[in-house]
């Protein structure tokens, strides 16, 4: 248990030292990610092993039928081998995209001062297709009455069970493209239509377009009958607004923003939790953001292999060689079932948990090594034309996905949280002219880095006479 507790804190030092080193100069995806995670599963991962877990009912019981102290040891261990494949992955992308790189790195180096040039552009057959989209989420929000639904949910006075049992009865949508759509994609359609009405606030149309998107996102989310989704869609339109202003990272933007959630999560718990104090729900939000992960992959690193099928006859691989007629939950219901005795509770947990249940430590090495190369190669996306309005939406965009990495699978953030459909979706908004652009950018940078290094030159060469003739 000690080594493990001092590889875990080396991998998070380590982890930490190399987002300051990488990738503070400007917000990123792998910024995001990174920090989250370090936030998160950093120090309040000790917290919770050594103060706040072991007075609670779900750490008993997932320990009590194991070695706890060997449970414990592999967890960290787990963790420390996350952060270092994170690190690893995000430095593999630079092998793999070595010129957009070279571009990051140009954007980067540009006066932060200077505005983001516009990039996206709405064709009128693609305004078109985004009424026709509209028009298909209003009817399908009208026909499944999620207005009332809402209204029944935080107006009325039933308790916090009543309101749990409810969520898992009616929230969200029956069909599932909607969902995945909702989760993600429409988001970034409003993202993007507010960068592009932003350009061109004469047009009347895309402002038409920006609020009726705005609304039925919103109403979407709400109807998902969940605190996260409306917030995390809010804190995203908050997140875009700083980024357009195109500023470095810095001390108080950030806690403005941490501010700014913690008022949109209060609020939500007060409207969901009828009667609650306010010292109570700061002590709910501290459990539910910090120590709700970290129980939760204690929960996954107990079930597993202890009490459920474990590794690769338990995954994708198992599952070709499983009868029709077999049925296995899911991994976040089998956990719950096993620890606390109910279907209706789940226990979602960060992306390595479900790797370490279905491919063992190598689930945890290669879902890592992903992430981080995926993250970073968004990035790198993204700052290609160098900074840009899709370089401020990939990142506001991609929060959802992110927030789905903390807490399912990786395999579920790309699709349902949009980390691998955002990019596609981003390049279709693009200008035809985009290579074009790009190429042009990077000569614009390549010549002002040229122009100031002969600058120099010729600046210490006159001195250097003027030394002489003296």
């Amino acid at each position: 248990m000690i080594a493990a507790t001092i590889a875990f804190i080396a991998a998070a030092v380590f982890a930490l030292r190399y987002t300051q080193r990488a990738l503070v100069p400007r917000p990123s995806i792998s910024f995001i990610l990174f920090g989250s995670l370090l936030v998160i599963h950093g120090i309040p991962m000790l917290v919770y092993l050594h103060l706040t877990g072991p007075a609670t009912f779900i750490y008993e019981a997932a320990l009590e039928p194991v070695d706890a102290e060997a449970v414990k040891a592999r967890m960290l261990w787990a963790l420390a081998c996350m952060f270092v494949s994170l690190v690893i992955g995000a430095e593999l992308a630079r092998l793999i995209a070595p010129r957009s790189w070279r571009y990051a790195q140009l954007a980067v180096a540009r006066s932060s001062q200077r505005g983001l040039a516009t990039v996206y552009r709405a064709t009128p057959l693609m305004r078109v297709a985004l009424w026709l989209v509209a028009a298909a989420m209003l009817s399908l929000i009208l026909i499944e009455g999620q207005p009332a639904k809402i209204a029944n949910y935080f107006v009325s006075g039933e308790t916090e069970l009543d309101k749990i049992l409810l969520r898992h009865e009616s929230g969200g949508s029956q069909f599932y493209l909607y969902n995945v759509f909702l989760s993600s994609l429409a988001p970034f359609i409003v993202i993007v239509l507010w960068c592009m009405y932003r350009a061109d606030p004469k047009d009347r149309q895309l402002y038409a377009l920006l609020v009726c998107y705005f609304t039925l996102v919103l109403v979407g989310k709400l109807g998902s009958l969940s605190k996260a989704p409306p917030v995390i869609f809010l804190l995203q339109m908050a997140i875009l607004s700083f980024l357009l202003k195109n500023k470095p990272l810095s001390f108080w933007p950030l806690v403005r923003l941490l501010v700014l959630a913690l008022a949109l999560f209060s609020v939500t718990v007060w409207l969901t939790i009828p009667g609650i104090e306010l010292g109570a729900i700061f002590s709910f939000l501290y459990y539910r953001v910090f120590d709700i992960p970290n129980e939760s992959i204690l929960e996954y690193f107990s079930a597993f292999p202890h009490s459920l099928r474990f590794g690769w006859e338990y995954g994708v691989f198992g599952s070709l060689g499983r009868s029709v007629q077999e049925v296995i939950l899911p991994n976040y219901s089998a956990v719950a079932e096993i620890t606390r005795g109910s279907l209706v509770s789940t226990s979602n947990v960060v992306f390595i948990g479900d790797a370490w249940a279905e491919y063992e430590w190598l689930g945890i090495f290669a879902t890592s090594l992903m992430a981080g190369m995926l993250t970073r190669l968004i990035d790198l996306y993204s700052l290609r034309n160098g900074r840009t309005e899709e370089w401020a939406c990939l990142i506001a965009g991609c929060l959802l996905g992110l927030f789905t990495m903390l807490s399912t699978a990786f395999s579920t953030a790309l699709v349902t949280g949009g980390l691998a459909l955002i990019p596609l979706v981003s390049w279709l908004f693009l200008r035809r002219r985009r290579k074009q652009f790009h190429r042009r950018a990077g000569a614009i940078d390549a010549k002002r880095v040229l122009r100031g290094v002969v600058a120099k030159q010729i600046v210490a060469g006159l001195g250097n006479h003027m030394e002489k003739r003296s």
